[in-house]
């Protein structure tokens, strides 16, 4: 039987996936003095979907070292980690910040089934690899903090997705098992943690992270979910059969 459902935020509740994406290029476009355009970090951002942002910076300062220090000659790599760190979360503060530019980015499906399972008395959690400072702030604005039972933010866990740490922790906290519970994800990353923890985990997918999750054949189709619309009876119908 269900008793509790985890969502993941980037990218599955509100698409501030999107937002951190052009964060990153924005940030690499400016430190490059514009020899790396944003579209090329765009373009390559979907692989570092679901990381901390301690592998996201490590990541991007690798793939565009050449470029980085091309512009900045006396920065060491971890310089280089630093001013990307800096630079982008000044950058998505100031997004994060508007209200209204958020609200561009809600997930209308995503947040329809949370308040629906809220109001049918199963416990709601949320595991994320965003900070607290951060999702504190999206949460104001999605007006959903005290429908939360737990919030599991990269603050507190030492490995990021997709080590299963911050699931395991989570069910661990709810004082659930892990086939009482459902994970709510969108990307190859937070799959695979969900997954490694042994928790029942559909994919609801968007523009960023659809191919990848098809292409992963780590779940099968019956758990993708690309069409919104059908999120809210595939999850009820899962959970009507496990309560059988």
């Amino acid at each position: 039987m269900i008793k509790a459902v985890i969502f993941d935020l980037d990218g599955t509740l509100i698409q501030t996936e999107v937002m951190k994406a052009q964060s990153y290029a924005r940030t690499v476009n400016i430190l490059t003095g514009k020899v790396v355009a944003e579209d090329e970090v765009l373009n390559g951002f979907k692989k570092y979907v679901g990381l901390s942002r301690k592998e996201v910076v490590k990541g991007l300062t690798e793939e565009f070292l050449e470029e980085l220090t091309g512009a900045n000659r006396r920065n060491s790599t971890e310089d280089m980690q630093h001013a990307i760190i800096t630079k982008r979360l000044e950058i998505y503060k100031s997004m994060v910040n508007q209200p209204e530019l958020l609200s561009h980015f809600f997930c209308p499906y995503n947040l329809g089934l949370l308040n629906a399972l809220y109001t049918d008395k199963y416990m709601i959690a949320l595991a994320t690899m965003s900070h607290m400072n951060e999702v504190e702030k999206i949460l104001d604005t999605l007006k959903i903090k005290d429908k939360l039972g737990l919030i599991m933010t990269s603050d507190r866990v030492s490995n990021g997705k997709p080590d299963p740490e911050i699931y395991l922790k989570s069910i661990e906290a709810l004082k659930v098992q892990p086939n009482e519970s459902i994970v709510i994800e969108d990307s190859v990353n937070g799959i695979r943690a969900a997954m490694a923890a042994g928790l029942n985990v559909f994919a609801a997918t968007n523009e960023i992270t659809r191919d990848s999750v098809h292409a992963s054949g780590l779940l099968p189709g019956e758990f993708i979910i690309d069409d919104m619309t059908e999120l809210k009876p595939r999850i009820y119908k899962f959970i009507e059969n496990q309560g059988k």
